[in-house]
């Protein structure tokens, strides 16, 4: 407390923060995706880590040859040909250029999907180590992107590659004929999904929670645009609030057309990943890791929605190795339940359906802006895998999956579940997301959505609707219903309601989270999110700086005026009263 009374009544001191030390990590972003406790992966514990997919990113280029990406048994990749026996990069295809700029963009955005040392544990292994990547290098050594047609584009690491990850995009908040594309190479390739960045945009020159600062392609319909949240503890940088705050700068919705956006948000602050560095060959980690937002040897810590993306494109990796290693249902890898094509509805279904509340957004010293579930700061929320998939054990919640539906125009389809809480399953929610995948709309469209379904669930007597409404949603393409206090026996309804469709029928994949019969989580440790009091110690050091400043202001007060008393007593003697009597004796 004196140290800060005495900092505070500095002039040149403007604010007083707690500051930590930094080790940010992409093992840090990881287990914030897959437990939300410190050091702990039940996914990657059990193998589910990308393994067997292949994620496409089209950014600045990548550096082949750092420890991260490099094959001691192979050439640098090189052409358009898909080697798929490479150890990291299968395909490198140069609309531009065959490499990255020094501590280039798309390098760290590789290493956060899927980066990995061949002959070690990394300090930055990426969220889906497991997984092979695909690169479209669009961008010079200038960090300026040049992009080909869009089926070109999208079509990069295809058919093997059913994630795209592009963390760019443009100012352009209303539907743009790229936006159409992206939603009709989606539409025509089922499997497929794409992710993007939803910008940084949100707070700029002094101004904060700009709104319509989402940007194409991320105002397309089918995809999903990312938003960013706060890192945790030794990853944050000095000043940040914890994870459970949005970041400033993340770009707001809504659309021009007023869909919701972002759809989801991750990790995106302090995030460290691999750096490129073309002059050096096999950069690799150096003995010091460096801290937030810094740089050395061949790891580099950024900030951004580009950062986020990443993290969902990778997550969205191990979604779709969960089915294919036939953990569904159980909970447990059984080659019987194994589900090979998941569609792109279903894995973005599952994404968007576990996502959780953030507590508001960090504006630093202009303090935290309220926000809530399906507003256009976090639109459904931080990703989760807790709350999203089935581990026995080691997760939150079982689901039921519905994939590849098909409604016709004016039919309902319905769907029951049952609550089931006696082998141990502790849920207290039952969540419902409905995603489906449609045609692109005309450029500039004012009422994109082209096939309106309706989600609803019917439980204890009450309908509940989507997107915290109290009526259908007529204007996005992805509706969660989540009906809390559930107890063990109870039945609920979903229905799907074809209400307005353009074409004779629609396709979508339906999830449903909550305890449907599974065992209780026991994984040790509390949610840094959960445990996240940055706020309240941010409030306590201000009171504090307040406080102090309080008191050392009444100290001065009380000073001078009982110096002051003192003098007119005679019982001290003032500056006043020594004038006086010096012109008096002379």
């Amino acid at each position: 407390l004196v140290l800060l009374l005495a900092l505070s009544a500095n002039p040149d001191v403007c604010s007083v923060d707690v500051r930590r030390g930094v080790e940010p990590s992409n093992q840090i972003a990881s287990f914030m995706v897959e437990s939300e406790r410190q050091n702990q992966n039940p996914f990657r514990a059990r193998g589910i880590d990308g393994t067997g997919e292949t994620v496409t990113i089209s950014d600045t280029g990548v550096d082949p040859d750092h420890c991260y990406f490099d094959d001691p048994n192979k050439s640098e990749p090189t052409g358009f040909t898909f080697d798929s026996s490479a150890r990291k990069i299968q395909q490198y295809v140069p609309f531009v250029d065959t490499n990255d700029y020094q501590w280039g963009h798309g390098t760290h955005v590789a290493g956060t999907i899927a980066g990995k040392r061949w002959d070690a544990e990394g300090a930055a292994d990426g969220i889906a180590p497991g997984a092979k990547l695909a690169v479209a290098d669009i961008g010079n050594r200038n960090g300026d992107l040049l992009t080909p047609n869009d089926k070109t584009l999208l079509s990069t690491g295809r058919p093997q590659s059913q994630i795209h990850s592009a963390s760019w995009g443009s100012e352009f908040n209303f539907y743009t004929s790229r936006a159409r594309n992206f939603d009709q190479f989606m539409f025509e390739n089922d499997e497929f999904l794409i992710i993007v960045a939803a910008g940084n945009s949100g707070s700029n020159d002094g101004a904060f929670d700009i709104p319509n600062t989402v940007g194409d392609p991320a105002t397309a319909k089918n995809v999903i645009a990312v938003g960013a949240h706060n890192s945790w503890g030794h990853s944050s940088a000095s000043g940040n609030l914890g994870p459970s705050y949005i970041a400033d700068f993340s770009s707001r919705g809504p659309t021009a057309d007023n869909r919701m956006k972002p759809d989801i948000v991750a990790v995106g602050k302090s995030v460290l990943s691999a750096g490129a560095d073309p002059n050096v060959v096999g950069e690799c980690d150096p003995s010091k890791i460096p801290g937030a937002n810094a740089r050395s040897g061949g790891l580099l810590s950024l900030q951004g929605t580009s950062m986020a993306t990443p993290v969902v494109s990778g997550t969205a990796a191990i979604i779709r190795q969960y089915f294919r290693d036939g953990y569904y249902p159980s909970g447990t890898k059984n080659s019987d339940d194994a589900y090979p094509n998941p569609s792109g509805a279903l894995v973005k279904a599952v994404l968007m359906n576990g996502a959780q509340n953030l507590g508001g957004v960090d504006n630093g010293v202009h303090g935290v802006t309220d926000s809530k579930l399906y507003d256009n700061n976090q639109g459904f929320g931080r990703l989760s895998l807790q709350d999203s998939l089935y581990l026995a054990g080691q997760t939150n919640v079982q689901l039921e999956v519905w994939d590849r539906e098909r409604i016709e125009d004016q039919d309902i389809n319905t769907y029951n579940v049952t609550i089931d809480k006696s082998n141990g399953c502790q849920a207290e929610d039952l969540s419902v997301t409905l995603v489906w995948i449609e045609e692109g709309s005309n450029p500039g469209c004012q009422n994109c959505v082209l096939n309106d379904l309706d989600l609803s669930v019917s439980f204890r007597g009450q309908t509940y609707y989507p997107n915290g409404q109290k009526s259908p949603d007529r204007t996005n393409i992805v509706e969660r219903v989540v009906v809390n206090g559930v107890q063990g026996g109870e039945t609920a309804t979903i229905s799907v309601n074809a209400y307005n469709l353009a074409w004779k029928s629609q396709q979508y994949a339906l999830v449903a989270t909550g305890c449907f019969g599974g065992v209780a989580n026991t994984l040790q440790g509390e949610s840094v999110f959960d445990s996240d009091e940055s706020l309240k110690r941010r409030q306590i050091i201000i009171i504090s700086v307040c406080v102090s400043i309080g008191v050392l202001l009444i100290a001065c007060v009380a000073c001078f005026f009982i110096r002051r008393r003192k003098a007119r007593s005679g019982g001290g003697i003032s500056n006043d009263f020594n004038e006086g009597e010096f012109e008096e004796s002379a």
